[in-house]
């Protein structure tokens, strides 16, 4: 039986780019950080409390999505927004109401290495 999902991968080009923005700006958590092959490092980060860890993997490795290369969800989109503001963050899309949904709330910005990234609330009951 599966449990969760283990990690999920994002395309980078720059590693410690990325791990700042992810660490500094969204608080996420460094869970790894190792060397590995040339110049790379495996860097995992994770969000406190969650099981699901956030992979850096070399963007030349990985086919970059039209949509959505990561999908987080918070109890409070707009407190979210708000401080992703504060950090620095420019949000371009909401919060709103989902149009997949009318108890949905989301938003969606780019983290540093212009990945799209959406945020949603967990709710998907009327």
């Amino acid at each position: 039986m599966l449990k969760r999902i283990n990690f999920q991968s994002i395309p980078v080009r720059d590693q410690q780019r990325a791990l700042e923005f992810y660490r500094d700006r969204l608080g996420m958590t460094v869970q790894t950080d190792a060397p590995y092959g040339d110049g790379w490092r495996w860097i995992f980060m994770q969000i406190p409390g969650a099981g699901t860890l956030l992979h850096f993997a070399h963007a030349d490795d990985i086919a970059v999505a039209k949509g959505p290369a990561l999908c987080l969800v918070s109890d409070d989109v707009d407190a979210e927004v708000a401080g992703l503001q504060a950090a620095g963050v420019r949000i371009e899309d909401g919060p709103a109401r989902a149009p997949w949904h009318v108890a949905v709330r989301y938003a969606l910005f780019r983290d540093s290495e212009d990945n799209l990234v959406l945020i949603q609330s967990s709710s998907m009951e009327n």
